[in-house]
């Protein structure tokens, strides 16, 4: 087997978790028969050959013997061997993807931290309560729609956009329409199927009394005034459990992670240069 060979598939074997054992820290043991081996003053315990073993036992088809164990041993001596010497030639300062890798294994550590028992149900809705905006779906909107055919000079789609800014009534401004417009509120997915993806958004966008931009449409051109936004309510908790258990989640990761920063942040000595705040 050629060399590069043997490190991919210790690789694969052990994950990035065990590559980066030693960059990240790999605690110093006080015994040596807590040690499978010790490189350079690091060891390597014996739960993380273990693990090891375990792992290319699990993805292949070979009987697994002492001296494919020891074999794995190897890799991980020479994987710790490698490791410390990228440590040594900075590449955890200099190396994007090695620093990313770090930056990455120690965020895991982070978030480990808070894992525990889930969320109870009375938790999870209470959440879906307090943040029922988040949930909710997008706010619908009434509007007044004139439609002028692409032949409409300029001078008059002005003067039809005029009008509408001015609040008149949309009937008998522009060009008749295939389809009559909504007089009620409706979501902008909805609205798309009256005025196109393009004039709705641009819509939706707008505060009530605003009209929008000529609008191209098929034919001609769409001019739309809004006239107001009705919030719609989220939808119930049974509806959306898997979505709030997965925002819960989102959101607690990003604290853990964030007090895990903050506590490095106040254990550290920082000096921010040339008035960097």
């Amino acid at each position: 087997m050629k060399r590069e060979d043997l490190y991919y598939l210790a690789a694969g074997a052990l994950g990035l978790g065990v590559a980066l054992l030693g960059a990240i820290g790999t605690p110093r043991l006080e015994r040596s028969g807590d040690a499978a081996a010790i490189v350079n003053g690091a060891p390597i315990p014996r739960e993380a050959l273990a693990r090891a073993v375990l792992a290319l036992a699990n993805d292949s088809r070979n009987a697994m013997t002492g001296a494919r164990e020891a074999e794995v041993l190897e890799r991980l001596i020479e994987e710790e061997l490698l490791v410390q010497r990228g440590i040594a030639l900075g590449l955890a300062e200099t190396d994007f993807a090695a620093r990313r890798a770090l930056v990455q294994s120690v965020l895991q550590l982070a978030l480990a931290e808070r894992s525990g028992a889930a969320p109870s149900e009375q938790e999870l809705r209470r959440f879906h309560r307090d943040n029922a905006g988040f949930f909710a779906p997008d706010a619908r909107f009434s509007a007044s729609v004139a439609f002028l055919r692409e032949s409409a000079s300029a001078e008059r789609i002005e003067a039809t956009r005029a009008a509408l800014a001015s609040g008149a009534e949309a009937a008998g401004l522009g060009d008749p329409l295939t389809l009559p417009m909504p007089r009620g509120a409706l979501a902008r997915a909805e609205w798309v199927r009256f005025i196109g993806a393009d004039a709705a958004t641009a819509a939706s966008r707008l505060a009530p009394g605003q009209v929008t931009a000529p609008t191209a449409a098929s034919g001609g051109v769409f001019l739309v005034r809004i006239n107001g936004f009705a919030a719609a309510p989220a939808p119930p908790y049974e509806q959306i459990a898997q979505q709030v258990r997965a925002e819960y989640d989102r959101r607690a990761d990003e604290a853990a992670a964030r007090a895990y920063i903050d506590r490095l942040k106040r254990a550290a000595r920082i000096e921010r240069i040339d008035g960097g705040r």
